[in-house]
């Protein structure tokens, strides 16, 4: 707001001035060819002043540009630079984890074909077969809960009464 109010001042001036300046000499008693030759100069003088007013705004226009310009290839390169950055360090850490899992996915096959002496199964086969195993491990211990149930009283025969008491 105040680069604004300042700007505004100075042109108000500067036209404030040209205005008074031409009053004085219309007003002033000075001969036509001597109020024309006073006209002239002051127009040249303005002239002046407005090319290098205009030369000035233009310099420091062009200082602006380039600072700008800098700024952006210098921006741009830092902003290139990071996002390789960055996308090396995704593919480090994509192949580091296909790696590792690769690595562990045989340690794993190895390992059950070491229990086992079977030719090793994947992982992916592992768990595909893991809820059928789950079932018949189910069923396997509700079969030998329901065949080991201890004898009661009555059941006990009579020899083995016999030899309990002897």
């Amino acid at each position: 707001m105040g680069k604004n109010n300042s700007k505004d001042f100075i042109v108000g001036s500067l036209v404030g001035g040209l205005i008074g300046a031409a009053t004085a000499l219309f007003l002033a008693p000075k001969s036509g060819k001597e109020i024309r030759d006073d006209l002239g100069q002051q127009a040249s003088i303005v002239k002046g002043r407005t090319e290098k007013f205009t030369s000035q705004t233009l310099e420091k226009s062009a200082g602006l540009a380039n600072v700008a310009k800098e700024k952006t290839v210098s921006l741009s390169q830092v902003v290139s630079e990071q996002s390789s950055q960055i996308m090396n360090k995704v593919r480090d850490l994509t192949n580091t984890t296909n790696e590792q899992r690769d690595v562990i996915e045989a340690e794993v096959a190895d390992a059950l074909e070491q229990i086992s002496g079977e030719t090793p199964v994947t992982p992916k086969e592992a768990q595909a077969e893991l809820p059928t195993a789950i079932v018949e491990a189910a069923h396997a211990v509700e079969s030998d809960v329901n065949n080991e149930q201890p004898q009661t009283n009555d059941q006990v025969s009579s020899e083995d009464r016999v030899k309990t008491n002897s």
